[in-house]
């Protein structure tokens, strides 16, 4: 197994750069919960162009039929430009189920966000019948999935958010909201393969360890470069073996959880047998590694780094948000179990 990309995945990466280095810079990041929903819709019908929202989606759904390797690109290099828009969830939940078989309003629903008409806020559904939901906005519809047994979903479209409903919560970034009652529009059931929620959510957490990682490691070069350019005593801090011991504990921390990350993704893609053991490992390195590393960006920009004007924030903050929705599916110490649990397993089969 390789871990590095291949040269049509190294094009995929440099292009996603470029585009969001010039689409969604930092101070459009700063500026997320003020722009108005056109712009928003404008950028999301631009990124359709890209190709971003189809990669997942079979060619039989007028989608790319792509692997998680290219999703693993492009949704990394949203979370270092701190894209404001669901585009993981979007990547995610309708190709996911059309590529399971879905029909009608599923793949009608499918064809409008992938070719830029419209995208959908992601809604968690709470035990207690509420949802929170990223994305919020006013004017955008939410969607939620629920696994209601062995090979039955159930698939909800809300209605969109009405008036300014929507908060910046811990991640400026990202507008979200938590609504009490929702107002579902339309519920679909769905009869799948029981192995399809498990294949959503092990999609969707991969993508979130590599939005997170992506983050993380923004935070990560920004350090650096300041490490670099600010000097005490006629020397550069970074020269300081407290700064840059850390800094290189750092980069060693989120290149290990990339490279799991890799080999998860490789897995996926080949349905190999190790391929949900293999995922386990994503989130809990990712978490681990990218907190400690926006943490340490915050800490070696010193009193800079708590002020409004440095981005340093926003990436620990957006990391933060992102560990916090990882460890809502399972805290660290259940993704340890559950390796251990797989682990045990396979010296049984020996």
């Amino acid at each position: 197994m390789t871990f590095s990309l291949n040269e049509d995945q190294r094009m995929l990466q440099e292009a996603a750069g470029r585009f969001l280095a010039d689409r969604h810079p930092p101070s459009v990041a700063r500026a997320a919960a003020a722009r108005p929903v056109d712009a928003r819709l404008t950028l999301w019908r631009e990124i359709a162009e890209q190709g971003w929202p189809a990669l997942l989606a079979p060619t039989g759904n007028d989608g790319l039929g792509l692997g998680m390797r290219e999703a693993w690109v492009v949704a990394e290099a949203a979370g270092r430009h701190l894209l404001s828009l669901p585009l993981v969830a979007n990547m995610v939940v309708l190709p996911t189920l059309c590529e399971a078989g879905a029909a009608g309003p599923v793949a009608q629903w499918a064809q409008a966000m992938m070719q830029g008409e419209m995208y959908f806020a992601d809604a968690a559904m709470r035990p207690d019948g509420s949802a929170f939901i990223e994305g919020a906005e006013a004017g955008v519809p939410a969607l939620a999935l629920r696994c209601l047994g062995p090979g039955s979903l159930r698939l909800e479209r809300h209605a969109p958010l009405s008036g300014m409903s929507a908060t910046t919560g811990l991640d400026p970034t990202m507008p979200v909201a938590r609504v009490a009652r929702p107002d579902v529009q339309e519920a679909i059931e769905l009869q799948v393969d029981a192995r399809v929620w498990r294949r959503l959510k092990t999609r969707m957490t991969l993508l979130r360890s590599a939005e997170l990682l992506g983050a993380a490691s923004a935070a990560l070069d920004m350090a650096a470069a300041y490490a670099r350019a600010r000097r005490q005593f006629d020397r550069a801090i970074g020269a300081n073996q407290a700064i840059k011991h850390r800094l290189a504990d750092d980069w060693m921390a989120l290149d290990d959880a990339r490279l799991a990350g890799m080999a998860a993704t490789a897995s996926h893609d080949a349905d190999a047998p190790s391929a949900d053991r293999d995922s386990l490992y994503v989130p809990l390195l990712a978490v681990e590694g990218g907190r400690r590393a926006a943490q340490n960006a915050i800490q070696v920009h010193g009193a800079l780094g708590i002020t409004w004007e440095c981005d340093a924030h926003l990436y620990l903050k957006r990391v933060l948000r992102l560990a916090a929705s990882l460890h809502a599916e399972a805290s660290c110490t259940e993704w340890l179990e559950r390796i251990w649990e797989g682990a045990g397993a396979d010296r049984a089969a020996a």
